[in-house]
């Protein structure tokens, strides 16, 4: 006897609508100075592959990266070493809260030319695209740039990237633009790439929630070894445990004394250099 397998006839079983979850979180940055040593050091023994977080190198020996989003500022600690950005700042938020359309970029004037950067925080409301046939909900690809104006010079890109995700509530990023020297101010101008879309399928309204004037407090620390570290909070869910191998303080040996060969060549004329020596 042989089987026979099929539908029942006339079976009007719908099909459920395919519901993408959503993609996208805003972001959270940590951002931590470690005091490292008192008095100049050699450095970091290995550049990027000498700092752990959470026992992992942000960098391997064939130069990728194991962390995205991590930015490394670091000072040997001389007396007259330049100061780490953003480590502190003193802020001064603007809520702004206009919705960015394609054809009409935001620009803002900044006058103050004490701002070291202008930090600008985005929003998007839910991004949503749904299939018109089949009730399919799937994300939205936004593309968008900013661009610098100097003492009413040229317009310069200086970031272009994109959201491309789903989201059922706002989402918000920021992005910190540093200000070059001025002698008038600068203009700032967000453009949005992907043209904003009329058709009632599709949620991809973007606006520029706010927008902070920061002026670094320029700290330099003199004669402290410093490390700036700033990363994505996301990436482990709290502040994570960071190691650093590095090449320790620069003192004072024999002028006779080769610190890297660990020898000494001819007499000791009784004077002294400054070099790194383990």
């Amino acid at each position: 006897m042989n089987a026979v397998v099929g539908a029942k006839k006339g079976s009007n079983k719908q099909r459920q609508p395919v519901i993408s979850p959503d993609s996208a979180q805003s972001k959270t940055f940590i951002k931590v100075l470690y005091g490292l040593a008192e008095g100049e050091i050699e450095g970091l023994a290995n550049g990027l592959q000498s700092i752990y977080l959470e026992e992992t190198p942000l960098q391997n020996a064939d130069g990728s990266l194991n962390f995205e989003n991590v930015k490394v500022d670091f000072r040997n600690g001389t007396n007259d070493q330049e100061y780490i950005e953003g480590f502190p700042a003193v802020e001064n938020e603007t809520a702004i809260d206009v919705e960015l359309k394609s054809e009409t970029p935001w620009v803002r004037a900044f006058s103050n030319l004490d701002l070291d950067a202008v930090r600008l925080r985005l929003k998007w409301g839910p991004l949503r695209t749904q299939n018109a046939t089949n009730g399919d909900v799937s994300g939205v690809t936004i593309e968008y740039a900013i661009d610098l104006q100097t003492d009413g010079g040229v317009w310069t890109e200086v970031l272009k990237t994109k959201i491309s995700d789903k989201t059922s509530a706002n989402y918000e990023r920021a992005h910190r633009i540093d200000l070059p020297r001025a002698d008038s101010g600068w203009l700032v101008r967000v453009r949005r790439l992907t043209p904003n879309s009329s058709s009632e399928y599709i949620s991809d309204k973007m606006y520029i929630a706010a927008v902070t004037e920061v002026i670094d407090a320029k700290l330099r620390y003199p004669n402290t070894a410093l490390l700036g570290l700033q990363y994505d909070a996301e990436t482990f869910g709290n502040v994570a445990k960071v190691a650093m191998d590095t090449k320790g303080r620069i003192i004072k040996v024999p002028t006779n004394y080769n610190p890297v060969t660990r020898q000494y060549i001819g007499i000791w004329d009784g004077t002294f250099k400054e070099a790194y020596t383990n």
